[in-house]
């Protein structure tokens, strides 16, 4: 009897212990993450010019498949990519690279009806354009890198080119860098928003 009264006894200490520890555990495990931060880049202003086709379809943007995720990416190192957990683009990267590069285009090309290639209201354009990406992203020092080649093609090739722009953000802090993509972004507009021009 003594000895199953103190595994009784023994058991009920054990259910205890464990009844008070149960709501610190439960509040632990409901403790919340820090919820992330979402960001976009933005349309940036350019000088408007006068010439230009009737109409330019913009294809979507190709870019690098380590730059195809929802977190911010930058480099840390010559072989290293740092992934910004909690810090996070609003739509997929390629989509909001195209649809803000053709807010740039429409900005710049004020006689040009600028369009998504694959929008449902899309025709027949005079023009298009296709951009490809090897880099969009901060080196290690915050720098952003916006590597890419862009043809421009009417009835036949019209002007194509490759351009390294490089901006410098105001600090190392995410939204500064952000803007600084959304700079480099304009830069790139403003060299094919100028052949486009030319070509009009």
């Amino acid at each position: 009897m003594t000895g199953i009264g103190m595994t009784r006894r023994g058991l009920l200490s054990v259910g205890l212990g464990l009844g008070t520890l149960g709501p610190v555990a439960i509040l632990a495990g409901c403790a919340q993450s820090p919820q992330p931060r979402i960001y976009t880049l933005a349309i940036q202003p350019g000088t408007q010019l006068a010439g230009g086709p009737a109409t330019l379809s913009v294809v979507g943007a190709a870019i690098p498949k380590y730059l195809d995720r929802p977190q911010i990416i930058q480099h840390g190192g010559p072989y290293q990519l740092d992934v910004s957990e909690f810090d996070r683009w609003g739509e997929p990267f390629a989509d909001m690279v195209t649809r803000v590069l053709l807010g740039d285009l429409a900005q710049r090309l004020p006689k040009t009806q600028v369009f998504r290639e694959e929008s449902p209201t899309s025709t027949n354009s005079a023009a298009s354009v296709q951009v490809d990406f090897s880099r969009f992203d901060p080196d290690p020092d915050g720098t952003v890198v916006l590597a890419a080649r862009w043809t421009l093609r009417g009835a036949s090739l019209i002007a194509e080119d490759s351009n390294r722009l490089t901006v410098k953000p105001a600090s190392d802090a995410i939204p500064d860098i952000v803007a600084a993509m959304s700079q480099a972004l304009g830069q790139l507009a403003d060299k094919i928003a100028a052949a486009a021009a030319q070509a009009g």
